[in-house]
């Protein structure tokens, strides 16, 4: 109870620290793309920090039906898989945050028992990207308005790979556990 408490607090930090940021991009005169860069990253660190850690605390997944988590034209969702390079992604993720077995092993243990567990955690890291997908894309719109044209493309950019390619990641695994299953080969 200690930890969802904590967790729900770091959220809600986090919420008070972007609302802070997003207030301060009209009156922000930036000329450097590096700190251009590094407030598209915090834009996007927050806004996505906020669901992860409501995420690590609730079960925020349940809040999209059932339906929404299963992919409906497998076909479709290859090609664009293929299209966006994704797999480019999982070979990075692999090679430096999911390096460590131990870390892969949280999500999937390698045993059939296991395959439940890894569906419920991608569920899990979809929502926790999807919903900062949409904000982040909103706010990136916002900032047009405020004429912060570079950061918005910054900003987005930063969303699209840190957002919709874990989305698309996730979306796979269980695209592929879904033709297995459908096979008859894993129940």
């Amino acid at each position: 109870m200690i930890k969802k408490a904590f967790l729900s607090i770091a959220s809600l930090f986090l919420v008070w620290q972007s609302y802070g940021l997003l207030i301060l991009l009209d009156q922000l005169d930036l000329d450097a793309i590096g700190v251009l860069i590094f407030i598209a990253w915090l834009i996007n660190l927050f806004i996505t920090g906020i669901f992860a850690f409501a995420g690590f605390a609730w079960p925020t997944q349940k809040a999209m039906p059932e339906s929404y988590y299963k992919v409906k034209q497998p076909r479709r969702f290859k090609r664009l898989y293929k299209l966006l390079k994704v797999e480019w992604f999982r070979k990075a993720l692999l090679a430096t945050l999911w390096r460590s077995q131990k870390q892969r092993a949280k999500h999937f243990d390698g045993k059939r028992s296991g395959i439940d567990n890894l569906i419920e955690q991608s569920k899990k890291s979809e929502f926790g990207h999807l919903i900062p997908f949409v904000i982040v894309c909103l706010v990136s719109v916002y900032m047009v308005v405020l004429g912060q044209y570079t950061l918005s493309i910054l900003t987005l950019l930063i969303n699209i790979i840190g957002n919709l390619y874990p989305i698309l990641l996730q979306r796979h695994h269980r695209m592929r556990i879904q033709l297995i299953r459908k096979r008859g080969q894993w129940n």
